[in-house]
């Protein structure tokens, strides 16, 4: 069965009952094609493996009576832009919400504490963690889709909103969200198309982070923001979608226009360069001026938001006239208060020198 037709499939309610007075329950099928009994409607959801970033984005925090632990770390203490903005967004608001287990990629909540919160539904990113807690608890767990680090399409993330907007009677915030994606890939396709015979500047992304921060040889072949603009991404050139790590030789050989590095792995990339200033020399961008940084997007899985902004820098820094009126901050400030419902840019600065042009001097890596 075709993912389109699952997703069509899961918002249709099969069959809706209601015996004795209890509970008007649903069939659906999730996004990995399982058939689940719902209730028709739902108040009480926990979103396990960071799928509360979505439920964050559909602005249904309200309905969440249990979170993973790594959701509250450095919820109370100094400030830390760790990098899931979504966190940074609630970070005032789950305090007292109950913990149902460590969390993590691949982790099970703890099943005792889960049933002790009574959710109507629990959401997650993973089949076998679904299967296994649902035949465990008896409470219905739905499976949806996420973009993750091995290649994504928007419109697989549009589905999901849809699907949850339709799970948690938030269809207009889904269709809003949406709506946006659509604008602003639109924009930025159109103010990046060059003219009849231009040659395409070639773009190479550094340091990208995934389960962990990496050097300069860590990067995605068909990274998102790079599909939305007019340039070529050299990893690409290397076939698959996803995070790859490619040879110094490599990267000499594409020699690419244009580098930006992953902020999050900026100190990685400075170690290496007081070690191999020669290597860096090497690189047209480094010796042109060239370089520039980027917000990490991958924190916990995939932060949306990011990716977009991150696109408008990198369409500011290469089509600067294309561009004119954009100011990439206030563009990240008007992405993030479109899918968080609050301006966080400050916090992640704290952290992040995203968004800066970097210099390689003798003493080492400076980003202004």
């Amino acid at each position: 069965m075709g993912r389109f037709f699952r997703y069509l499939l899961g918002l249709l309610v099969l069959f809706s009952v209601r015996i004795g007075g209890a509970e008007e329950m649903a069939l659906v099928y999730d996004q990995a094609g399982r058939k689940v009994i719902i209730p028709t409607r739902i108040e009480r959801v926990v979103g396990l493996s960071s799928s509360l970033r979505y439920i964050v984005y559909l602005q249904a925090l309200n309905k969440v009576v249990g979170i993973e632990g790594i959701e509250k770390r450095n919820s109370s203490g100094p400030i830390n832009a760790t990098g899931r903005l979504y966190w940074l967004a609630i970070r005032d608001r789950i305090k007292d919400i109950p913990t149902i287990g460590e969390g993590g990629p691949g982790k099970l909540p703890d099943l005792e504490r889960l049933l002790s919160v009574r959710p109507e539904v629990v959401f997650t990113f993973e089949r076998d963690n679904a299967e296994f807690i649902q035949r465990k608890t008896n409470i219905p767990v739905l499976v949806i889709s996420y973009a993750g680090t091995e290649g994504f399409e928007i419109k697989d993330i549009k589905e999901t909103f849809s699907f949850l907007g339709k799970i948690l009677k938030k269809e207009k915030r889904a269709e809003e969200l949406n709506q946006y994606l659509d604008y602003c890939i639109e924009d930025l396709t159109r103010r990046t198309s060059p003219p009849p015979n231009f040659k395409i500047p070639t773009v190479y992304i550094g340091a990208i982070s995934a389960r962990g921060t990496h050097g300069i040889t860590s990067t995605e072949s068909h990274y998102p923001p790079l599909q939305w603009i007019r340039v070529k991404n050299v990893a690409d050139n290397l076939g698959g979608k996803g995070h790859i790590f490619v040879d110094k030789e490599k990267l000499l050989a594409w020699d690419p226009d244009y580098l930006f590095i992953d902020a999050g792995g900026i100190y990685l990339v400075n170690e290496d360069y007081l070690k191999n200033k020669e290597f860096y020399q090497k690189l047209k961008a480094v010796r042109e001026g060239k370089v520039y940084t980027v917000f990490p997007y991958n924190f916990y899985r995939t932060n949306l938001e990011v990716l977009i902004a991150n696109a408008y820098f990198i369409g500011k820094i290469i089509y600067p006239q294309d561009f004119i009126e954009v100011d990439p901050d206030e563009k990240m400030r008007e992405v993030l208060t479109k899918f968080l419902g609050k301006d966080v840019y400050g916090l992640l600065k704290q952290s992040y020198k995203g968004f800066g042009k970097v210099e390689f001097n003798k003493a080492g890596i400076i980003v202004r």
